[in-house]
């Protein structure tokens, strides 16, 4: 089965979420229009508003149930029967407490098909989100979608683990910020190698109150190959066709990365940082 993929990379305004809300459907309208097979557009980590909200995200943080942005998105969905994945922060309905560094994965009807929250917070992230500790693959009409936000990216055992449960592409919203590019070239491509998996990334450009970022969205082969990347500051899309069957002759083939494992050597990887292996 064929796949058609988006990735928007744009420049999220601080704290103006109705800024941005209109900047994504806008950017959902020129990708149908220019690609109109498109069946899945991603956007990037916070994309409704911004990174550095601080105390700012206790106010922004919405609910899946009975947010606006969700509800905005879902019914840009529907007008345009195409999937959408976003970042958003999340405040859990029944803990009013907990707010997550979350993104929303949109079905053609606007029916939310999952939520993930972000397990890897990063930096000032611990002091304002939840960690979340699930990582939930969703099944689509358009094949088995896992999530990871940003930072996660740099852990080979989230992508390991998606791939252990069979996802067939591997979304990554991200705010992946300057001078570290070349790290995020190469953990995205080496998440989509490890696992012989598709990753589909987008990242945003713009400058916030300490931070500024590069872009480099890319859409990452199941061989670590970039297809398609954005890699000057700008606002635009990047599109490909994805071939789900294509992984798996890979793995039958050549890359038996799966079928020559030996989880019984991999206790180390499981215990606490520092503990000495004869222990």
């Amino acid at each position: 089965m064929n796949v058609d993929v988006a990735s928007v990379q744009f420049y999220p305004k601080l704290g103006q979420v109705q800024h941005n809300l209109q900047a994504m459907n806008d950017w959902v309208q020129t990708v149908m229009k220019a690609a109109p097979q498109t069946e899945l557009i991603v956007f990037p980590e916070l994309a409704n508003t911004g990174y550095e909200c601080g105390e700012q995200f206790a106010s922004l943080a919405e609910s899946v149930q009975s947010g606006q942005s969700i509800a905005k998105m879902a019914a840009c969905a529907r007008q345009h029967q195409v999937m959408i994945v976003f970042g958003f922060a999340e405040r859990e309905a029944s803990n009013s407490d907990a707010i997550y560094n979350s993104a929303v994965l949109l079905g053609r009807q606007g029916e939310v098909l999952g939520v993930y929250r972000k397990v890897h917070l990063f930096d000032t992230e611990k002091r304002y989100f939840t960690a979340g500790s699930h990582y939930p693959v969703f099944q689509t009409p358009i094949g088995r979608i896992a999530i990871m936000i940003c930072w996660d990216a740099a852990f080979p055992e989230v992508a390991r683990s998606y791939a252990l449960d069979a996802a067939d592409i591997i979304i990554i919203p991200t705010n992946w910020e300057k001078p570290y590019q070349d790290d995020w070239d190469l953990v995205t491509r080496a998440r989509a190698f490890d696992n012989t998996v598709y990753v589909v990334s987008a990242n945003r450009i713009g400058a916030e109150l300490t931070l500024d970022w590069f872009g480099h969205s890319n859409i990452i082969d199941p061989l670590g190959r970039v297809l398609v990347a954005l890699n000057d500051e700008v606002e635009d899309f990047i599109t490909a066709t994805l071939d789900l069957q294509w992984p798996k002759d890979l793995r039958a083939s050549y890359y038996t990365f799966f079928e020559d494992r030996r989880p019984d050597t991999y206790g180390r990887l499981v215990r606490p940082l520092g503990k000495p292996a004869d222990e």
